[in-house]
């Protein structure tokens, strides 16, 4: 079972997530309190300490939760059958990354997500690493003629597409900005 479906059967633990993931996008994980969590979460301090004993626990729930969600979403979108390979790529990767370019808080939330090494260890690393895995096995399997060759390979074109994309990412203004970035450069991968 993921942590998205284990919080799905816990309403008050989802609710909490929900509320750290606000908090810790605002106030990043020094200056957020397990109180200012609680008071977000609707629940007294005490009884977020029944279900996180500490704020570090809290943090890795919340960002565990954040990036198993974006994985999830990622999947969907590479497996949609009604739209063409190059509009699962582009919905696949704006599902990962989109959802840190609109807002204040979403660019928050990615910026801890990105400096988070000394509370999440690999965590970070290895979501980044399992997504790319992903990407890549859905070019493998599924890229239309021509796209793949003895000189690119599918570790190619996902290395190219997920290293820009990240990039984007952080200066895209808009997710369709994004989104028409990821689109350019797959025209330019099928020349």
């Amino acid at each position: 079972m993921s942590i998205v479906e284990q919080d799905a059967d816990d309403p008050k633990r989802t609710a909490v997530l929900a509320a750290a993931a606000g908090v810790f996008g605002r106030y990043g994980f020094p200056k957020t309190s397990m109180e200012a969590v609680a008071k977000a979460a609707g629940i007294s301090r005490p009884g977020l300490y029944l279900l996180f004993p500490n704020k570090e626990q809290l943090y890795r729930a919340t960002m565990r939760g954040v990036m198993e969600r974006a994985q999830q979403a990622m999947q969907a979108c590479l497996a949609d059958p009604s739209t063409s390979f190059d509009e699962r790529v582009v919905a696949g990767l704006d599902a990962l990354m989109g959802p840190y370019i609109d807002t204040q808080v979403a660019r928050d939330l990615n910026e801890l997500l990105e400096n988070s090494e000394p509370q999440l260890g690999s965590m970070f690393h290895d979501y980044q690493v399992r997504a790319q895995a992903t990407l890549r096995a859905h070019i493998d399997a599924t890229a239309p003629g021509g796209l793949l060759d003895a000189q690119r390979t599918a570790d190619d074109v996902m290395d190219l597409l997920f290293s820009a994309a990240l990039t984007w990412k952080s200066t895209s203004t808009t997710r369709d900005e994004f989104r028409d970035r990821i689109r350019r450069a797959l025209r330019l991968l099928h020349r």
